[in-house]
């Protein structure tokens, strides 16, 4: 009995964590942190691609990189992603529901990223560039973001309807979020470590470029993939952790289809384009529907219990 209360207490001790850490006033100061790596982010690297175009020093170590200045919108987007990645974390006690929603936030804005990368590989100055491959390569960025967009929102609309009755408070249920905080904080160590190593390789491979010389490495790293491929598990230890608050067959189901659907994001993340944009968004549709089928499901109870969604 006295093993069992400890045990209550430890992850109990870890969710405080998650309350101090993950505080509104801390989260803002993040927030403008990021803004402002992404400003010196923008800045720098347009001082860099300015650099190598005109200086001859810089053209021989920066040699492989791309000169269009377009190249460096890739940048701040690319920090203000990481951001969102945070906030995936910072989340996760809330709602399950929000935590796959903000998955597809992420995969949608990785997606509109892309036209950026891709645009910037273009001298738009020659007009032997604009072929149907442009029109194809560029067009399917784009086309894919806005659906992916519009999936995104259909899915939010749709799991408003599941926020109808208001939850009292339970001690199932605060054990739950309990046990969500304390998952936060081990996935937020876990995002530091892998942005860490990601972003040392990454460093690593720079400087040996600018000794060795060769192709500059890419700075889309590793870094998503393997996120996702933990955010896979901490999916099915939710999915069974479910089981203790709510165990109907409506909501194993949804969560179970949500495992599906972060197992799609990950292969979307590794996929060659165009099947990226393909897996991307089948997954959103799979979810869209599957939180459609989880509302009609309770309509007979005039009403889906917040509670369903923890």
């Amino acid at each position: 009995m006295h093993k069992k209360a400890n045990g209550g207490r430890f992850y109990v001790r870890i969710a405080g964590i998650y309350d101090q850490i993950f505080a509104e006033r801390n989260i803002r100061i993040f927030e403008r942190g990021v803004i402002y790596f992404a400003l010196a982010g923008f800045l720098l690297h347009l001082m860099l691609i300015f650099s190598a175009k005109h200086f001859s020093f810089f053209a021989e170590v920066l040699h492989d990189m791309p000169t269009n200045y377009l190249k460096a919108i890739y940048t701040p987007f690319s920090i203000i992603l990481f951001y969102e990645v945070f906030m995936l974390v910072v989340i996760l006690p809330k709602s399950i529901s929000i935590f796959i929603g903000k998955q597809y936030e992420i995969i949608t804005l990785i997606a509109i990223r892309s036209f950026f990368h891709d645009i910037a590989e273009y001298d738009l100055d020659k007009s032997d560039i604009y072929t149907f491959g442009f029109l194809q390569n560029i067009g399917l960025d784009l086309v894919a973001s806005l659906l992916m967009f519009f999936l995104t929102i259909l899915y939010y609309r749709t799991f408003a309807l599941t926020r109808k009755v208001q939850v009292n408070p339970s001690l199932k249920r605060e054990r739950f979020i309990n046990i969500k905080k304390a998952a936060a904080v081990v996935l937020s160590v876990l995002l530091l470590a892998l942005s860490v190593v990601s972003l040392s390789g990454w460093l690593s491979q720079l400087y040996h470029v600018s000794i060795a010389g060769g192709h500059l490495p890419d700075p889309n790293v590793v870094f998503y993939k393997d996120f996702f491929s933990v955010m896979i598990f901490v999916d099915v230890f939710l999915l069974i952790l479910s089981f203790m608050y709510s165990g109907t067959y409506d909501v194993i189901f949804r969560n179970a289809g949500f495992v599906i659907s972060t197992i799609l994001v990950r292969i979307a993340l590794t996929a060659e384009k165009p099947f990226n944009l393909y897996f991307s968004v089948i997954a959103m549709l799979f979810g869209v529907l599957l939180m459609a089928l989880f509302v009609f499901y309770n309509q007979k109870s005039g009403g889906i219990s917040g509670e369903q969604d923890e």
